[in-house]
């Protein structure tokens, strides 16, 4: 898989860190976790991962992640192929313009453009959400709040040729992997 953008998207607790992982580890691809920006500020103002945070630091964590797609653009070579992670909700207006900004950075970089869309059991969001590996990632970890999100927030709506759409209820990794190579190849 070369020359690809993947952006995996989903509420919290589908996998898409675990997914996106096992991706690179399988392709060499680069991770770049929606947590890598989040956490610069989340860790400064010691987020819990159930208490609300203030929404000026969406603002905050936009300034840290348009830096990285400009290194993305500008600092790596064009065959390059990246896995993005992020849960985008079409009640976000902000959400929109991420994904539209990860679709322009494919775009200017010539990368195929693939955005996998995960889903996932209402029992298995449950038994992901509050492990104590998201606690120490910063994720969120409230089961209840996570559940009311998933039912109150649609995904963001997505029309691109090229998405994928994978239930990751009893969809094991390395076959996630495997589907989105798969893809990931056909459109190349």
């Amino acid at each position: 898989m070369n020359n690809a953008i993947v952006y995996l998207i989903g509420h919290y607790g589908v996998g898409k860190l675990t997914i996106g992982r096992a991706l690179c580890a399988a392709t060499d691809a680069r991770l770049f976790d929606n947590h890598l920006a989040n956490n610069v500020i989340f860790s400064l103002i010691r987020a819990d991962g159930k208490t609300p945070l203030p929404e000026s630091v969406w603002d905050m964590i936009d300034v840290i992640r348009g830096q990285a797609f400009r290194a993305i653009e500008e600092l790596t070579p064009a065959d390059t192929s990246f896995v993005l992670t992020n849960c985008l909700l079409e009640s976000y207006p902000g959400d929109r313009a991420a994904y539209e900004q990860v679709e322009t950075v494919a775009d200017r970089r010539g990368n195929v453009f693939l955005p996998v869309v995960l889903t996932a059991s209402d029992a298995a969001h449950a038994a992901r959400v509050g492990s104590p590996e998201r606690a120490e990632r910063l994720k969120h970890t409230d089961v209840q709040s996570a559940a009311e999100k998933r039912r109150a927030d649609e995904l963001l709506r997505i029309d691109h040729p090229n998405r994928l759409d994978l239930d990751t209820t009893e969809l094991p990794p390395a076959e996630a992997v495997r589907l989105i190579i798969a893809h990931a190849e056909r459109l190349a």
